[in-house]
């Protein structure tokens, strides 16, 4: 059985339907997700569920955890063993192999990058062509507050240069959002697509097995984000997933609307915005001075 055909039959049993609406929806968006994301060189919703190994499990935790967050990480890794245990009573695998990834504890991240870090990071990034899809990421990923995984993914089909537009359809909760292209990004873009626009993607990586055209891996960003981050002497810590955060935050430090945030953000209540609210000195400053006013 392939596993998108084993995501259907979940969705339609008594155990999901049991479930509140708001379980539902998450369970259903995380599910859906799982099977357009690629492990092992092989898209998950192809897979058959036998084929399912710890292996490839690790890989697709580690690449939530790099995209998001580890609480994130571990939340979809729950979801995915929900998928798992139910082959495995139905007798489809003899056991659940995501049980067998070793999980990290959950520890807020407090890291954001400042306009310096980004400015230095690109300096370098943009000094060399094999550091520039990179480059492009962070930048992208800063200028348009998304998450990693969403900009890996892009294609060109998302990008509309008549409008000077983008959109992104947000692996995490399905929100579609209409992004504007700065001048800055847009040059870049359009040299990109000089370059890479006989294929999909927009930050490709080749593949030289078989002469593919597929999207950076987590880990192929990792060793190259690592490797522009020692040459531009920037701290370890930086993460390219901390960038969404520091977009929202210096948009709500900016004073900006919260609806309109969420209109960047993709999240659905501005409830969702709270952890990025910072009781700083910055904020309680700016506050004071509006009541004055």
């Amino acid at each position: 059985m392939k596993f998108e055909l084993a995501v259907d039959k979940y969705l339609n049993t008594r155990q999901f339907n049991s479930l509140s609406r708001s379980s539902q929806r998450n369970y259903e968006s995380c599910m859906r997700s799982f099977c357009l994301e690629r492990v092992v060189g092989r898209k998950v919703g192809n897979m058959q569920v036998d084929k399912m190994n710890a292996i490839a499990c690790t890989e697709m935790y580690d690449m939530w955890e790099a995209d998001t967050s580890t609480s994130n990480a571990n939340h979809r890794s729950r979801v995915f063993s929900v998928l798992m245990n139910y082959l495995v009573a139905l007798e489809h695998i003899p056991n659940n192999p995501m049980a067998r990834v070793r999980k990290r504890t959950s520890v807020p991240r407090s890291v954001i990058w400042t306009n310096d870090q980004v400015e230095k990071f690109l300096d370098v990034a943009f000094t060399k062509f094999d550091w520039r899809n990179i480059g492009l990421i962070v930048l992208m990923a800063y200028e348009w507050g998304q998450r990693p995984v969403d900009i890996r993914n892009l294609k060109w089909d998302d990008v509309h240069f008549d409008n000077q537009m983008v959109i992104i359809t947000q692996t995490k909760r399905g929100a579609v959002v209409e992004l504007p292209i700065p001048e800055n990004l847009l040059a870049m873009l359009q040299e990109q697509e000089d370059d890479w626009g006989f294929q999909e993607y927009v930050v490709p990586h080749h593949r030289p097995t078989d002469n593919a055209y597929r999207p950076l891996t987590v880990s192929q960003m990792t060793t190259l984000l690592g490797e522009v981050k020692t040459l531009a002497g920037l701290p370890s810590e930086l993460q390219v997933g901390d960038l969404r955060k520091t977009a929202i935050v210096q948009m709500i430090e900016s004073g900006v609307d919260h609806l309109a945030i969420q209109s960047v953000s993709g999240h659905k209540n501005v409830a969702s915005l709270n952890p990025y609210n910072k009781f700083s000195l910055k904020t309680a400053k700016a506050a004071l001075d509006r009541r004055q006013r």
